[in-house]
């Protein structure tokens, strides 16, 4: 793909459709995300983790290869994710950090009490805090009229207390320490804002207009993909007493809030999510087993009843049947799809 070109002709009307949906504008299509990776077999197959993982050279390079061969349909728009796995902010804190395979690390904890978590200082010497600012910073050097450039995954509050010092030692805290849990939530809340604000200063280096989150939505200005997936382990109550101010102050550090609802065990805690009133998107992925769009079309409906819009996941086949129940307003749909399919889409939906 010629991205100075992508940036100069597509880009504008990509990023107007957006902006209306950010805002739960109307529309008369949904809006579609479709990226096809390249034709040709995975060159990297051999390639070992630690290099995969590590060699910031390779991982720049393997990056921009990637987005200039994709092609990209309806709003989807060139961007690199900073992988440092979905553990990553556990990883920037201190969690051992463990090579599983080529999409995943594991954290593991470095701490053994919750009192550990709240004195913990944020410490700019960790490899995995290097190496995400490392990658931030040359990839945003790249990145003017090219793509756009994502944080790290910053996980959420709960996520990162349980790779800190272990989900078995945090759900135990919750019951018999929950004012040392209060207190440690609210610390690792001011470090993870102090990043976000920190690193959304490197990205704004691009010149480009706007930002992206590892879901891949453009957004007109600042924004992440906040994440509790540790939050179906919690009942509502305790969801609402612990999680909920902290979700509210993170939605309150960006211009354009959006939340990563993951798997049925989070539905619970829906209502207490679209109390908020500023947070514009909710992500609803059901989990492994669980895809079936048509399964969840009242949820859907849900969040757009309530004036917040949604991405949802579908296939191509899948596309049409859940506009015509849930309405295109609101709703953005990331597509898995063909290049036949995603041409066929492209046509009826006028993107």
């Amino acid at each position: 793909m010629n991205m100075g070109r992508f940036f100069s002709n597509s880009l504008p009307e990509i990023q107007a459709k957006l902006e209306n949906w950010w805002i739960f504008g109307e529309q008369e299509f949904p809006c579609l995300l479709i990226t096809l990776p390249p034709e040709e077999a995975d060159e990297y197959v051999a390639v070992p983790l630690e290099r995969w993982w590590k060699d910031r050279d390779f991982i720049i390079e393997r990056q921009m290869k990637l987005m200039e061969s994709q092609r990209y349909f309806g709003q989807a728009v060139p961007f690199h994710y900073i992988d440092c796995s979905s553990s990553a902010m556990a990883g920037v804190l201190g969690a051992n950090m463990q090579l599983v395979n080529r999409d995943t690390m594991w954290a593991y904890p470095c701490f053994e009490t919750v009192e550990q978590v709240t004195d913990m200082e944020l410490r700019r010497d960790t490899f995995w805090y290097a190496q995400a600012r490392a990658l931030s910073e040359r990839s945003t050097a790249l990145a003017k009229d090219h793509h756009f450039v994502t944080l790290f995954a910053m996980e959420g509050i709960t996520d990162i207390l349980a790779g800190l010092y272990g989900t078995e030692n945090f759900l135990a805290d919750l019951l018999e320490k929950p004012r040392e849990v209060k207190r440690a939530m609210e610390h690792v809340k001011r470090l993870w804002i102090e990043l976000f604000d920190e690193f959304q200063g490197i990205l704004k280096r691009s010149g480009n207009r706007g930002g992206i989150g590892w879901a891949g939505i453009w957004a007109p200005g600042t924004t992440f993909p906040m994440q509790e997936d540790f939050s179906y382990m919690i009942s509502n109550r305790m969801y609402r007493e612990f999680v909920l101010p902290h979700v509210r102050d993170m939605v309150d550090a960006m211009e354009y809030p959006f939340y990563h609802l993951d798997g049925i065990g989070a539905i619970p805690h829906l209502e207490a999510l679209l109390g908020i009133e500023r947070l514009r998107v909710i992500q609803w992925v059901p989990g492994a087993g669980k895809e079936r769009i048509a399964d969840w079309y009242a949820l859907i409906g849900r969040i757009l009843e309530a004036g917040k819009s949604v991405q949802a996941f579908a296939k191509a086949d899948e596309v049409d049947e859940l506009v015509k129940e849930v309405g295109a307003r609101g709703l953005l749909i990331t597509v898995d799809a063909n290049l036949e399919e995603a041409e066929k889409l492209a046509e009826k939906y006028h993107l």
